[in-house]
């Protein structure tokens, strides 16, 4: 493949974090108890000629098996067979990744792909994407063929799918956003595609730019806990994706947010020197193969609802919010910058979200928020 288009929103989380605590949220992941066809819809962002799927089991600790997957697009293709070496069905070994052959078919861009897998045997599904935006369902019986969906489990993980790949059909550049859940979009409604990730997609399709969601919901720049760190997942999600140019990093939020929370009990506050030095080696990392680098301001920290409850909020880390974003602002060492915090801030009280693009919880944009963000980020993006 020439180049890579990842759907929305699907970069799988383990359930058992690599640091070795056990995962604080309830992941909606049933047990897989066989006999059952998982059923997931997303969207790709530019077209292409050829597609081909990432199975993952990449955090499991027994193989995989899975049975016949179909996938369809509506109004172009019903019932697209997906094989594995010419057969359907394959078992996945623990702690690999399994491509599927490549599916000749033209797909416009924006697509939305409806992907149907019979899981046969019973399996515990330890690799998953716990904060998706979007149901998947798990039907009892082999719905594969079945293009209407049925009775069963919606599940708000995105299960055993990691990415899509797409050829191109005239040569095409990626974009890797990467970052927590102000890029995974918690806070936008479910089933939409209402993330500021989205919009962009929509906005550079005319530019033949891909726009990669590379967002993991309670990510962190320096250490593992809720996810994988942005440092540890950096050269898989961003560096080896095939055709990236660019990347934009939105995260550091929840490295000052969670500690001392009861998400993180013994964390400590990081320093903005520590926090610059994570987001230093990140420009290195990208510089070595090219890669154009946008950081993103960490939006307002403090509000009323559940986050200032945890303690999430305190003037200690208000400061060092305060001093990376100045940071990011003055010193030059991005290619670009988006200023999220001041699109999107209370202008009577900076220190928390204005209420025309608050969520609900006082931390997570709405959807008027996600769009005013996508419409802001320039051109130097992808391109000096």
């Amino acid at each position: 493949m020439s180049s890579s288009v990842r759907p929305i929103c699907t970069w799988l989380s383990p359930s058992q974090p690599a640091s070795g605590e056990a995962f604080p949220f309830p992941p909606d992941v049933p047990d897989i108890t066989g006999n059952q066809t998982l059923r997931q819809s997303l969207r790709i962002s530019t077209g292409g000629q050829k597609l081909q799927l990432a199975f993952s089991n990449r955090y499991g600790t027994q193989p995989l098996v899975t049975g016949e997957s179909y996938l369809s697009i509506p109004g172009l293709y019903r019932a697209i067979p997906v094989t594995f070496n010419g057969q359907q069905g394959a078992v996945i070994p623990a702690g690999d990744t399994l491509y599927s052959d490549e599916i000749a078919l033209h797909i416009p861009s924006l697509s939305e792909i409806t992907l149907r897998t019979f899981l046969p045997e019973p399996v515990p599904l330890k690799t998953f994407h716990w904060d998706a935006r979007h149901f998947s369902l798990l039907e009892p019986g082999n719905r594969t063929l079945q293009e209407e969906s049925g009775n069963g489990e919606a599940v708000s993980s995105r299960l055993l799918l990691e990415s899509v790949l797409i050829q191109p059909e005239s040569e095409a550049r990626t974009l890797v956003v990467i970052g927590d859940s102000m890029v995974d979009g918690n806070g936008v409604d479910m089933d939409t595609y209402g993330r500021w990730t989205d919009y962009l997609a929509e906005r550079f399709i005319d530019e033949n730019i891909a726009v990669v969601n590379a967002g993991q919901s309670g990510s962190r720049l320096l250490k593992d806990g809720i996810g994988i760190s942005t440092l540890s997942r950096f050269e898989r999600d961003v560096l080896m994706q095939p055709g990236v140019t660019a990347c934009i990093v939105q995260v550091g939020l929840n490295d000052i947010g969670l500690a001392g929370t009861d998400l993180d009990p013994a964390g400590s506050v990081p320093s903005a020197a520590d926090m610059i030095t994570g987001y230093r080696q990140l420009l290195t990392m990208a510089r070595e193969k090219n890669i154009r680098m946008t950081g993103v301001t960490l939006v307002p920290l403090r509000g009323t609802g559940e986050y200032d409850m945890t303690g999430f909020y305190s003037p200690e880390k208000e400061a060092v919010r305060q001093n990376i974003n100045h940071w990011m602002r003055t010193s030059g060492e991005f290619d670009a910058v988006i200023d999220s915090d001041r699109l999107v801030r209370d202008p009577v009280c900076p220190q928390q979200l204005s209420a025309d693009y608050d969520s609900g919880d006082h931390l997570h944009l709405n959807n008027q928020g996600h769009q005013l963000v996508a419409q802001s980020v320039p051109l130097t993006v992808i391109r000096a």
